[in-house]
């Protein structure tokens, strides 16, 4: 098994024991119930080097999810994301690279009333969608001659599986502050979240 999976797994195992473990206490004062909608807005930290040199932008996200189901310990939601960010890496006043990345995920998530503070809603759950790159370089152009070098576009399509834990902080009954880790777009998401209720 490869490194990436085994942290994703170990990822879910603790996922569901705290989950678990406070799961079998009565919620009180639930933040996020269901009915209730929430959008995010966030700006994604992290993530992989694009290489040494590169200067890349944090990840711009969009998010939104709605309450759908009351649970023994918390309340089901789902929803969907859609992010990108930005990279460029200029070799010379001439040559310069670039790439972005897009992401369309599907998001299912769990709320979990953790603290007991009307004010804090605390979250795990998992996305499910499409990560898209373009990226442009350059290349040798073959036979040698006054332009040695060809810019080249390119694009390619993966898979994009996700687990993430997150929290929001109310500041009023709908605005809130909100940071999540995971993979997507940033390893660390932070931004602002506005709750619409029923």
């Amino acid at each position: 098994l490869n490194k990436k999976f085994m942290k994703k797994l170990l990822f879910v195992t603790l996922l569901a024991a705290t989950v678990g473990f406070f799961g079998a206490s009565n919620l009180q004062a639930q933040s996020f119930k269901n009915g209730d909608m929430a959008a995010n807005l966030g700006m994604g930290f992290g993530w992989y080097g694009y290489g040494f040199g590169a200067k890349s932008f944090p990840a711009i996200s969009v998010s939104v999810e709605k309450g759908v189901k009351d649970l023994d310990f918390g309340t089901l939601a789902i929803g969907g994301i859609i992010g990108f960010k930005h990279a460029s890496y200029a070799w010379s006043s001439v040559y310069d690279y670039s790439w972005n990345d897009y992401i369309v995920a599907a998001r299912g998530a769990v709320h979990v009333d953790l603290l007991k503070n009307d004010k804090v809603d605390t979250y795990g759950g998992i996305a499910l969608g499409l990560r898209f790159q373009s990226y442009k370089y350059y290349n040798w152009v073959y036979p040698y001659g006054s332009n040695d070098y060809k810019k080249i576009s390119e694009s390619t399509a993966h898979p994009l599986f996700a687990f993430y834990i997150g929290g929001r902080y109310h500041f009023t009954d709908n605005l809130a502050g909100f940071g999540e880790l995971g993979y997507g777009l940033g390893y660390l998401t932070l931004g602002l979240s506005y709750k619409f209720g029923k």
